[in-house]
């Protein structure tokens, strides 16, 4: 696959082949359209956990980077269901935002409230109790929907670092999860995904070796964005490949929605950049977890781009990359337009749209590439100036 970089004049939403050419269109009835992306996100999802499980390779990335993406479009897979589910069984437009703002990604509370609205009589008794363990085991460890989105935070890594977790054995219980939230909603089993009851409902599954699973380890000289921003930028470009070959248009949100993430995690990657002309511990604390690409986070590190990249007369391109950023910042400011169908309030911010998949992520991989090489630049800049 050619290397691409910024370009001037080069348009986001421009459509230079018609065979790359999809029509976003969204039917903006919250229950067609909640479960239509929550199939984007699980096909996505699956794909890549097959590839992590089954294609022979040579080297861990895949067990250890490529599964935290893989994890994460799963299990939003699961919150996107559950919403379908309150919007299928009539809750109101203002009833859905009430609860949506209430819930936020919170899996075990949503289903608490489609079971208090609707009733689980799809599920016998011994399938209820799996399914609501396994929730509860979800929100202990990623309430917020995070846990596998960025770099993992100081107290998970101080009691599951050092360990792994078992891919095969995580994914499968994600996906009966699914599965069985899908015969709660709709009366049967998802792509025949019968619940096997003898699987523990825990979501997180440590195995009993690190190989070809997922290691829970960061080297000492690690800055810990490494496995994130590799792994949801090469899946990423991976999914990208999958649309290639076979044009579906599904693949669409989950592609963008992972190579966005990427780019914001880069950004962050640089924002916590230890040099001579460093960002202030205080406004670091203040931004690092921020969404919001170009006032938080690239109005804060342009600064320090600037003062390293004067030997190197990098300043156009570090304009170009702020046009990259500015427009990705006004089509999808706070990272959740391709996450989401709607907003809370069930507006469609990107809706009826003709874009070229290959335009677009060519436009994100660029921008990628360009704040990627900021890191490396920076990172041997750092080696002298200690």
């Amino acid at each position: 696959m050619k290397y691409v970089w910024v370009e001037n004049d080069k348009n986001i939403k421009n459509v230079l082949n018609e065979e790359m050419k999809v029509h976003i269109k969204w039917s903006k009835k919250p229950d067609e359209d909640y479960v239509k992306l929550s199939r984007q996100y699980i096909n996505a999802g699956y794909i890549t956990l097959k590839e992590v499980i089954e294609v022979p390779h040579n080297n861990n990335s895949k067990y250890d980077m490529w599964f935290l993406p893989s994890v994460y479009m799963i299990r939003q897979a699961i919150e996107l269901l559950v919403k379908a589910g309150l919007a299928i069984n009539g809750a109101t437009k203002s009833e859905l935002q009430a609860i949506f703002i209430a819930e936020k990604h919170n899996v075990k509370g949503l289903y608490k409230t489609y079971k208090d609205r609707s009733g689980v009589e799809e599920l016998n008794e011994v399938e209820q109790t799996w399914l609501e363990t396994y929730l509860d085991s979800v929100e202990v460890v990623d309430s917020s929907s995070d846990l596998f989105r960025y770099p993992f935070k100081d107290d998970f890594m101080q009691q599951y670092g050092d360990k792994a977790l078992d891919i095969c054995q995580m994914g499968n219980r994600l996906i009966y999860c699914y599965s069985t939230l899908n015969k709660m909603i709709y009366g049967e089993w998802f792509e025949e995904f019968k619940l096997n009851l003898e699987e523990e409902p825990e979501f997180l599954q440590l195995a009993s070796s690190g190989i070809n699973n997922c290691y829970l380890w960061d080297s000492p000289w690690s800055d810990g964005f490494y496995k994130q921003v590799t792994g949801y930028s090469e899946v990423a470009t991976f999914l990208f490949g999958k649309f290639k070959e076979s044009k579906d248009e599904a693949l669409f949100y989950p592609i963008v929605f992972l190579m966005r993430n990427a780019i914001e995690i880069g950004l962050k990657r640089l924002l916590h950049m230890r040099m001579d002309q460093s960002i202030d511990e205080c406004i670091i604390r203040r931004k690092r977890n921020s969404h919001l690409l170009y006032k938080d986070l690239w109005k804060t590190i342009k600064p320090m781009l600037v003062h390293y990249s004067k030997k190197d007369n990098q300043n156009e391109e570090i304009e170009l990359a702020e046009s990259y950023i500015r427009s990705l910042n006004s089509l999808d400011k706070n990272g959740d337009i391709f996450r989401y169908p709607c907003s809370y309030s069930n507006e469609y911010k990107f809706n009826d749209e003709e874009i070229d998949v290959e335009n677009f992520y060519e436009y994100l991989i660029g921008l990628f590439h360009f704040i990627d090489s900021c890191d490396a630049q920076l990172d041997n800049i750092k080696e002298y100036e200690w």
